[in-house]
């Protein structure tokens, strides 16, 4: 079984797409070897996750529409491709080969109003033909799959739940000459909330930077800081930092590579994420491998994936993200409670599960004897 495997997402530094991309092409190598072929529109990937001498690419960089939907079922039939497996979302709508798609969330219709216009012309029609074309569809968690269930009218037996993991690299560190090194790059606050995700209006951080100023009148030091790519009306964030006199106590470090991203996790009082809509929720489980006290929404895939190791909130209401931020900051036998639970919690997510897990449904497309073993099945809290 020879596997096309879209890596187009890499081709930029990674958000959570790239991520969930880069890992579960690592990690299905060693069950596939050669028989994995890295699919791309351009030459040259961000996230270099396999020899570029092995990439199927154009030689110079091609629109991803153009080349998705006009060169690639070309490409796929030449090279004899059993099984196509679409990362994000798009796939050719005619593909000589039978091809799982990933759906990630069904953001685009329950939020239309957290997207840019552009895309959802270009998206909305897109991806439910793509949907129903696939022979499988892979989403991240029971919740998104309720909503792409509900909202394209997918039959349910053909939406497989398969959860993402931190990387390896994520984990608690000792003290060491690393932590003042990262201070000094990034002129870390002593006592900081990390957030981590795309500045868009769908991570709700205003809400979270009106908790801080909340936090600031019951007399909490923490201050906030955020990583993350710019994203779409970002700018809303830095006016309400301005209106509430908050531009000390918020850091905005942009983009961070991961080496220092697992230091900031691990450095952390307390990682806030209480966003308003995830199909998954990535930083969450990085923060707790990290050992890092979690807060996260009380609803949808970041309640599922969380569960009972962090602090919940109604991500609506400042106030209710204030206290369970006011509770974590200064009650160190709870902020130890959520440390210690988001540790076990988090050792059920591993991407040597995805892989196999998603290793099945290509067999299910092109039934043939691989050697791997069968993947532990079942749901979140199921050890």
């Amino acid at each position: 079984m020879r596997v096309g495997f879209d890596v187009s997402p890499l081709c930029g530094p990674p958000t959570g797409v790239g991520v969930y991309t880069a890992q579960l092409f690592r990690h299905l190598q060693p069950l596939l070897s050669h028989h994995l072929v890295p699919l791309s529109h351009r030459p040259r990937l961000w996230s270099a996750v396999a020899s570029e001498k092995h990439l199927l690419a154009p030689r110079w960089p091609l629109n991803k529409t153009l080349w998705m939907q006009a060169l690639l079922p070309w490409v796929i039939a030449r090279q004899g491709l059993d099984v196509c497996h679409f990362t994000n979302s798009v796939a050719p709508l005619v593909c000589p080969a039978p091809f799982v798609v990933t759906i990630h969330d069904a953001s685009l219709w329950l939020m239309p109003e957290y997207h840019y216009p552009r895309r959802l012309i270009a998206m909305r029609p897109l991806v439910p033909l793509v949907a129903r074309r696939a022979a499988a569809v892979i989403t991240v968690s029971r919740s998104a799959k309720a909503d792409l269930v509900r909202v394209l009218g997918l039959a349910p037996a053909k939406v497989h739940v398969i959860y993402e993991a931190p990387s390896p690299h994520f984990r608690p560190l000792a003290h060491g000459m690393w932590v003042d090194r990262l201070r000094r790059k990034y002129r870390l606050p002593e006592q900081f909330i990390l957030f981590v995700g795309t500045l868009e209006p769908r991570k709700n951080l205003e809400r979270l930077i009106q908790a801080l100023a909340l936090l600031r009148r019951r007399g909490v030091p923490h201050k906030l800081v955020i990583v993350g790519q710019s994203g779409w009306k970002q700018g809303r964030i830095f006016t309400t930092i301005e209106v509430l006199g908050l531009k000390q106590e918020v850091h905005y470090l942009g983009y961070v590579p991961e080496t220092d991203l697992v230091g900031l996790y691990n450095l952390a009082s307390v990682f806030a994420f209480p966003s308003l809509y995830e199909g998954f929720g990535l930083p969450v489980v990085e923060a707790m491998a990290c050992g890092t006290p979690v807060l996260t929404a009380n609803v949808g895939a970041l309640a599922e994936i969380a569960g009972p190791a962090a602090e919940l909130v109604v991500p609506e209401a400042v106030e209710s993200i204030a206290e369970g931020l006011y509770r974590l900051l200064t009650d160190p036998e709870l902020a130890w409670h959520r440390r210690e639970e988001g540790l076990r919690w988090v050792r059920q997510f591993r991407w040597e599960r995805t892989a196999q897990q998603t290793l099945r449904v290509y067999q299910t497309l092109y039934p043939s004897p691989v050697g791997v073993d069968a993947p532990v099945t079942g749901r979140v809290g199921q050890q």
